[in-house]
């Protein structure tokens, strides 16, 4: 063969190797590391319930910044106010396996890795009783860092600007006073202004007068249930308009489409393969609008 001839030919197979090399580690990058049997199951389990409840509008479809996946609660809480200023406060004896069921569901948290979402596993600052609750929540990061910039005047006050690391935001807005979290959660959980708004002022007036102000509640479906998931309060007086459809047509589109994909992806008991089913979500670029 004529050298001239041969060069391109070697340019193309090199190409093709390169780009064989690069989907491979594009799939690698999105799976997790070699998980045991016990840890695959606990992760599909925490996967699935944020996938068929309101998570699967952050985690697949982009509507909601952020999205509350699943909560956890063990009895951890400090109770005794002597103990405040202590450095040892749990007995260990007592409390070490609550710790390394905390401890478990926090490895495979961390093995986590897919564009534009960011998993964030953190106690809520108030205990009730002994109990604390740790929530894990979902955050796209895109859409979070447009509402620190839309809501620049709110957020900046706590020096939270756009591409702040996630856990970040969500553990600064947890530890703050009272009216500012709410208004704050409303905003990254993706309720319209008004709703927003609404629920702010009605928490004010039952702390000040004790008094509940009526509501009506708009309901967008999930995959578990058409109610009491992806929810938001609103004026009994106040008629949904185009933010509150364009909300909930554009939430439908996204559910249709992971009704469609999910059948592909069930074990014989009906549990999903959740992380496989992520995993080639993000791998295939699906991108649901």
């Amino acid at each position: 063969m004529n050298i001239k001839n041969f060069l391109p030919v070697v340019l193309i197979l090199l190409l093709l190797i390169s780009c064989g090399t690069n989907n491979k580690l594009a799939r690698i990058q999105y799976g997790t590391r070699e998980l045991s049997s016990t840890q695959q199951e606990l992760l599909d389990s925490i996967l699935s319930r944020g996938l068929d409840y309101e998570a699967l509008y952050t985690m697949i479809g982009k509507i909601k910044p952020m999205s509350s996946v699943a909560s956890f609660t063990f009895p951890v809480a400090n109770t005794d106010s002597l103990k405040k200023t202590k450095g040892e406060v749990l007995d260990l004896t007592r409390n070490q396996a609550y710790l390394s069921k905390i401890e478990q569901i926090q490895e495979v948290v961390n093995t986590l890795n897919y564009p534009d979402l960011k998993f964030v596993f953190i106690p809520y600052n108030h205990a009730y009783s002994e109990k604390r609750i740790l929530q894990l929540s979902v955050v796209r990061e895109s859409l979070m860092n447009r509402v620190l910039h839309d809501k620049a005047s709110f957020f900046g006050q706590f020096g939270l600007v756009p591409g702040a690391d996630p856990a970040v935001v969500v553990s600064t807005i947890e530890s703050s006073d009272r009216y500012e979290r709410l208004r704050a959660y409303g905003y990254l959980f993706g309720y319209p202004e008004y709703a927003v708004d609404f629920f702010v002022d009605a928490s004010v007036v039952n702390d000040q007068n004790g008094e509940f102000v009526e509501r009506n509640f708009f309901q967008i479906p999930s995959f578990a249930r058409d109610n009491g998931t992806f929810v938001y309060a609103y004026p009994q007086d106040h008629t949904p308009g185009k933010t509150d459809s364009t909300l909930f047509w554009g939430a439908q589109s996204v559910l249709a489409k992971y009704k469609e994909i999910r059948m592909h992806y069930l074990n014989q008991d009906s549990t999903l393969q959740s992380e496989n089913l992520l995993n080639d979500f993000f791998y295939q670029e699906k991108g649901i609008k």
